[in-house]
């Protein structure tokens, strides 16, 4: 029979006397206690180093002219549309410093909201007038002639987009009406043919265009009565008029609260967001003269990932391994969000003291193994070997960042460094607009699932319970805050969480709809589907490790709900991923480029070079048009190497050919007859 080692028995065995380890001990003793002081975090610049492109060859096919005297300084959040739509071609260049000559090289400029002076308004007019292609929001005075539309009086405050279902550009975007965010020009036509209207409310059409496409001279021109930008942010980010308010009937103020009567409930099955991405590309590929690449969302060629994650406060070891277990038998790895007890620097020394003995010692690790069940450093690293993340959920009750420093020393102090780069905040609590995002990117942090889908704002008027798309986005976007600057991190949504779910015997548990865990899967399967079938999100599960130890009837809840929305993935041949492989994933996606991009218009060939981090041991995949300008792909080779383009898929209503490529620099050549 095995018995269990009580204090005293660990004192005695580590020589530690009434309550410190000493260096006598087991010759170590100073050690631990200096480990036990945890490490404190190096501080970095939370802020995307911004830069123009310095040559303005054109060497890829769309120019991104921004003003940063701007009244509007959501320009730059242009960027990361393009590279979450898998754009990554473009260069970007100030107004101030831009020439005519320059426009004239590239296929596309995109015109961010900005005023003009009258060189300036007669530089683009020109550019459109000799052949170019122009995309701008918020038509600028001076250019309406261009954009082929009317000024009227007054603005319009948020309402809704819908497309005109008879201009092709709204192929394959949802046809519901779609929340836009922020402020419209009242335009009317003048020439201009429209590609999506101005609703004052769902269902409520006005006389004014949302977006518009016109020929001007021998050059094209779509403009937009809103700036896109700034109604994504607005849309992913919440109401900045809502900031460190409590709003939606949960103690403290979280992410959701941004969102009470700011995301329509009816709406929110839509990644909206995202929608509207899409059909701004569908504009940039029609205006575009030749093919646009693109990279695909997720890896190889499937159409959703499942990022598993559990929050877990203070569990045994012995219950994260059994979570863990479970997702590795459907061939899964999963991101443990741990809350440490945060305790002395002494206590941390002795627990450390005790990790050690745990792991190193099999005599006592048996005689520990009934009253010690924290993880122990051994445990953790062995957890992480097998392609798990073990990361940090800190409590900011009291101060933001000096919970983070807290948190963070325990979790250092325990021996389970490195602190990984993503996170889920305890309660998700949330300040400021962007706030939390920058101190947490300023420690390091890349990934952010905060946003989350839980409460009981959440249900709608009829009675019903909304499930869906907080942001109106499925798909990880970096921050930016309130003067425009991107943050180094991403915002990723946790759409599904047993809390709001599933109503269990667990503190702090809500479970408002009511549902059975079977119930709760159902809802993960439904989000799974859509996106399989064309919404194309990645969508994060939250399965607390909490009640696998509480037990009994929570444990069983916990378990149907983890094991059928994981059984359902894997039947579907959908990745389930940890967030650490999601955030490795997106950052090396978001940081390729397309460069070279050549077309030959005589002979219909595309010829471009693909600049990845240099990662052999994973792969991106390419997308091509299929059809372009009435001719049809017809071979492709990749390092002159001729490959199949039979691997198809449908997004925004344009077929494209998939081409999985390791994330290594290749040059591809495609034909189209």
């Amino acid at each position: 029979m095995k018995r269990t080692l009580t204090r005293r028995d660990f004192l005695k065995l580590a020589g530690a006397g009434a309550a410190v380890i000493t260096p006598a001990a087991l010759g170590v003793g100073a050690k631990f206690y200096r480990d036990a002081l945890g490490e404190t975090p190096v501080g970095r610049s939370p802020y995307v180093e911004i830069f123009h492109t310095a040559s303005l060859d054109g060497s890829v096919p769309l120019l991104l002219v921004v003003n940063k005297d701007s009244a509007n300084p959501f320009g730059m959040y242009f960027t990361e549309i393009l590279r979450a739509e898998g754009v990554n071609c473009f260069h970007t260049a100030d107004l101030s410093a831009l020439q005519p000559d320059s426009l004239q090289r590239y296929e596309v400029v995109i015109l961010t909201e900005t005023s003009l002076n009258a060189s300036q308004a007669d530089m683009f007019a020109a550019y459109v007038s000799r052949g170019g292609r122009l995309v701008g929001m918020r038509t600028a005075e001076g250019l309406e002639s261009v954009f082929g539309v009317e000024r009227s009086a007054g603005v319009f405050i948020g309402g809704y987009l819908k497309t005109d279902p008879a201009h092709p550009a709204a192929a394959g975007i949802n046809p519901a009406s779609l929340q836009i965010h922020g402020e419209s020009h009242l335009y009317t036509l003048a020439g201009a043919q429209p590609v999506a209207w101005l609703y004052a409310d769902r269902d409520t059409p006005t006389e004014n265009p949302a977006i518009t496409l016109h020929t001007f001279g021998e050059g094209l021109a779509a403009s937009y009565a809103f700036d896109l930008a700034k109604s994504i942010a607005l849309m992913r980010q919440g109401n900045p008029k809502l900031i460190d308010q409590d709003n939606d009937g949960l103690e403290g103020v979280r992410t959701v609260d941004k969102f009470v009567g700011w995301i329509d409930l009816e709406r929110i099955h839509i990644p909206q967001a995202d929608e509207l991405q899409r059909l701004f590309v569908n504009l940039l590929a029609r205006l575009s003269r030749m093919p646009l690449p693109r990279l695909w969302y997720f890896p190889a060629d499937k159409k959703t990932v499942l990022i598993a994650t559990g929050d877990s406060h203070m569990n045994p070891a012995n219950f994260i391994e059994d979570v863990l277990t479970r997702v590795e038998a459907r061939g899964g790895h999963f991101t443990v969000y741990y809350a440490p007890q945060v305790v002395s620097d002494i206590g941390r020394a002795e627990r450390l003291a005790r990790f050690w003995l745990t792991d190193h010692i099999p005599l006592v690790s048996e005689l520990m193994e009934y009253e010690f069940g924290s993880p122990t450093p051994l445990m953790v690293d062995g957890w992480r070997a097998r392609g798990h993340e073990i990361a940090l959920h800190p409590y900011v009750d009291e101060a933001l960042e000096g919970g983070w420093l807290e948190y963070w020393k325990e979790f250092t102090g325990r021996g389970y460094a490195p602190v990984s780069q993503t996170v889920r905040t305890h309660r998700v609590l949330w300040s400021g607009w962007t706030e939390t995002a920058r101190v947490q990117a300023s420690l390091g942090i890349r990934m952010n699932l905060d946003y989350y889908h839980v409460g009981p704002s959440l249900q709608k008027k009829n009675g019903e319970w909304a499930n869906g798309h907080l942001t109106g986005s499925g798909r990880p976007m970096k921050f930016v805050d309130e003067q425009g600057r991107l943050l180094d991190i991403y915002q990723q949504l946790t759409q599904f969480a047993d809390e709001h779910l599933i109503p269990m015997d667990v503190p702090g548990w809500g479970g408002w709809p009511q549902l059975t865990a079977q119930q709760a899967a159902e809802v993960a399967k439904d989000l799974l589907d859509r996106s399989l079938n064309g919404d194309y999100c990645a969508l994060c599960g939250q399965f607390h490790v909490d009640p696998f130890q509480v037990g009994g009837d929570p444990a069983e809840k916990a378990r149907i709900f983890l094991e059928n929305t994981l059984d359902y993935a894997q039947a579907r041949g959908i990745p389930i991923l940890s967030s650490k492989e999601w955030l490795d994933f997106t950052d090396l996606r978001h940081d390729t480029a397309f460069t070279d991009v050549t077309w030959d218009s005589a002979a219909s060939t595309l010829t471009l070079r693909l600049v990845p981090p240099n990662k052999p041991d994973a792969t991106l995949t390419v997308l091509l048009p299929a059809r372009h300008a009435e001719k049809t792909l017809a071979s492709v080779s990749v390092d002159g190497v001729t490959t199949p383009a039979d691997n198809r898929l449908v997004l925004g209503g344009a077929e494209y050919a998939l081409f999985i490529v390791s994330a290594q620099e290749h040059i591809f050549q495609a034909a189209y007859l």
